[in-house]
C-alpha cells in the first residue's frame, strides 16, 4: 500500500495515495462537513460544503473532488473557510420550494394541509382533523377512498421506508367523525339573502354548494339522477368506493 505524509491543521497524518482530502481526513478522524451522500443534490454538482485551504494554493478546493500527494498542507478551518460554507448552504436553501411547504401538500390538487391532519390524527384528534381537510376538501370520506394520492408519490417518508398513508388517513378520520356522534359541521355565516342554483350534483357541484352554503348563501341543487353523487355514485365501483358510504352521508 502506498502511502503518504501530509499535514492537516499543522498536524502530520499518513494516509493512501490517491485519497481525497476528505477521505483522508476522516481516515485520521478528522471530520470536514459534506453533503454528497445526499441524492438530491446531485442535479446541482458537489455541495460545496466542504472546502478548505491548501498551502501555495490561492483558492479554496473541494476536499471531496480534491486528491492529496506527499507532503500537502491543508486546512480546515479559517474564516475564509466559514464564509465559503455558509455561502454554499445559503444558495442550497435560497431555492426552498417544498421547504416552507410539504412536498404533499405541494403535489395535492386541492392543496390540503397533509401534514396538519397527518398529526392531529396521531395524536388522536379525528374530528380536528376532519375539520382541517373540510377546508379545502368537503368530501374527505370518499376522496380519502378514490384519490390517486399525487401526495404519496412525493412524501418524504420514502427516503426512510415507504411513503405515510395519507388519503386512507383522510377516509380513516372522516370515518371516526362521524361514528363519535358529533359529527363536524362548520360554522355557517349569516344568511346573505341570495340564493344559488347549482346544476349537477357530483363532487363538483357538491363542493359548490358547501362553500356557499358556510358563507351563508341559500343552495339548491339540481341533478338528473335519482341520487346526488354523480360519478361518485354513477361511475366508480362499489369495491372502491361502498354506495353505503355515501347513503350514511360520509361523502
Amino acid at each position: 500500500m502506498d502511502m503518504i505524509k501530509i499535514k492537516i491543521d499543522g498536524k502530520e497524518y499518513l494516509c493512501e495515495n490517491g485519497m481525497t482530502v476528505l477521505q483522508a481526513a476522516r481516515a485520521n478522524g478528522i471530520e470536514i462537513p459534506a453533503l454528497c451522500y445526499i441524492d438530491e443534490l446531485k442535479p446541482y454538482g458537489a455541495c460545496g460544503i466542504c472546502t478548505v485551504e491548501a498551502a501555495n494554493t490561492p483558492k479554496l478546493l473541494r476536499a471531496c473532488a480534491t486528491t492529496v500527494f506527499d507532503g500537502m498542507e491543508i486546512k480546515t478551518e479559517s474564516d475564509r473557510i466559514y464564509r465559503s460554507r455558509k455561502t454554499a448552504l445559503e444558495l442550497m436553501l435560497s431555492d426552498h420550494t417544498g421547504d416552507c411547504r410539504g412536498p404533499c401538500s405541494l403535489n395535492c390538487p386541492a392543496g390540503t394541509d397533509c401534514q396538519g391532519y397527518v398529526k392531529l390524527i396521531s395524536e388522536g384528534k379525528y374530528r380536528e382533523a376532519t375539520a382541517l381537510v373540510k377546508e379545502r376538501v368537503p368530501l374527505p370520506a370518499s376522496i380519502g377512498r378514490v384519490c390517486p394520492h399525487p401526495c404519496e408519490t412525493a412524501c418524504r417518508r420514502h427516503f426512510v421506508e415507504e411513503p405515510i398513508s395519507i388519503a386512507f388517513l383522510k377516509a380513516f378520520a372522516a370515518d371516526k367523525d362521524l361514528a363519535s356522534g358529533n359529527k363536524y359541521i362548520p360554522e355557517i355565516a349569516q344568511p346573505s339573502g341570495k340564493t344559488v342554483g347549482i346544476i349537477g350534483g357530483g363532487p363538483a357541484g357538491l363542493t359548490a354548494a358547501y362553500f356557499l352554503a358556510v358563507k351563508g348563501h341559500a343552495v339548491t341543487v339540481y341533478d338528473s339522477m335519482p341520487k346526488m353523487g354523480g360519478m361518485l355514485r354513477y361511475g366508480i365501483p362499489q369495491y372502491r368506493l361502498p354506495k353505503e358510504v355515501l347513503d350514511s352521508g360520509k361523502l
